[in-house]
C-alpha cells in the first residue's frame, strides 16, 4: 500500500514539475519519500521477527 501511494506522489510531483509548481514537486516528494521510509521500516522490521 505504502508503495502506491509513493508512485501515486511522484507522478503528482512529476505533473506539477510539467506546470513548473516547484513547491507542490518539493511537497509531493517529501510526502512520498515519507511513504517509502515507512515501507522499508516495515520490511526491515519483518524480517527481524521471522528470524
Amino acid at each position: 500500500m505504502c508503495l502506491v501511494i509513493a508512485l501515486i506522489f511522484l507522478a503528482l510531483a512529476y505533473t506539477f514539475y510539467g506546470d513548473s509548481n516547484m513547491l507542490g514537486v518539493y511537497i509531493n516528494i517529501a510526502i512520498a519519500f515519507l511513504f517509502i521510509i515507512l515501507m522499508i521500516r516495515n520490511i526491515i522490521k519483518t524480517r527481524a521477527k521471522r528470524t
